[in-house]
């Protein structure tokens, strides 16, 4: 299976053991989730931010017509 090699200081390899341990994994197990995870949420986020704006473009301006100039 491919890999990949990270570097962290001892403070943070300390901190991803523990939480390993609090969860009772293992640390490489642990880290795949913890980076596939974050993987998955930003891509979301982002076809949500692109999906509401290009909604936002196409209902702006009705949106913005629909009221006189001094409530804009």
């Amino acid at each position: 299976m491919p890999g990949i090699t990270i570097e962290f200081t001892e403070e943070e390899l300390s901190e991803l053991r523990a939480e390993a341990k609090e969860r009772g994994v293992a640390i490489k197990r642990l880290a795949h989730g913890i980076l596939t995870e974050s993987v998955v949420r930003r891509r979301q986020r982002q076809k949500f931010v692109e999906g509401a704006s290009e909604k936002f473009a196409i209902l702006a301006p009705e949106f913005i017509d629909s009221f006189e100039e001094g409530d804009r």
